[in-house]
């Protein structure tokens, strides 16, 4: 097996991981809050970490020490090579999807795949702070 099949498989592993497990979170909340005898709150988002201030100040120094070069310091894709990257303050692909991108990466815009060197917990506490800088309409669920 090549290292791009490698890593290709890696990506999908850690996707399916990830999906299995906020799988299994948004299962176990649904069967928590049927047990309930008062209402709960809608969940916000589907990232594990979301409104965690310790994860979230964890995933402000991951995304400067990985994302910050590209997609700037106020992760509006406004970096100090130009405005090329993803605005993520705008981003409307939801968690999900953003697991995705950056474990696998964009290599066609220049995005490299980070999931051979992040983990998908990391990858979730840099979520959780980009949820933090989301401008209205921003779709993190």
């Amino acid at each position: 097996m090549n290292v791009r099949a490698a890593r290709a498989l890696t990506a999908r592993l850690i996707l399916a991981i990830m999906v299995s497990l906020v799988t299994a979170l948004v299962f176990a909340q649904s069967a928590l809050g049927q047990a309930a005898t008062t209402p709960q709150k809608p969940v916000l988002s589907s990232n594990p970490f979301s409104g965690d201030p310790d994860a979230i100040l964890e995933g402000n120094k991951l995304y400067f020490k990985w994302c910050a070069a590209c997609h700037g310091e106020n992760a509006d894709g406004v970096s100090r090579f130009g405005a090329y990257a993803g605005n993520l303050t705008k981003f409307w692909r939801g968690y999900a999807e953003f697991i995705a991108i950056a474990t696998r990466g964009r290599t066609d815009k220049m995005m490299p795949p980070w999931g051979g060197i992040l983990d998908g917990i990391q990858l979730s506490k840099i979520g959780a702070y980009l949820e933090t800088k989301a401008v209205e309409g921003a779709n993190w669920k």
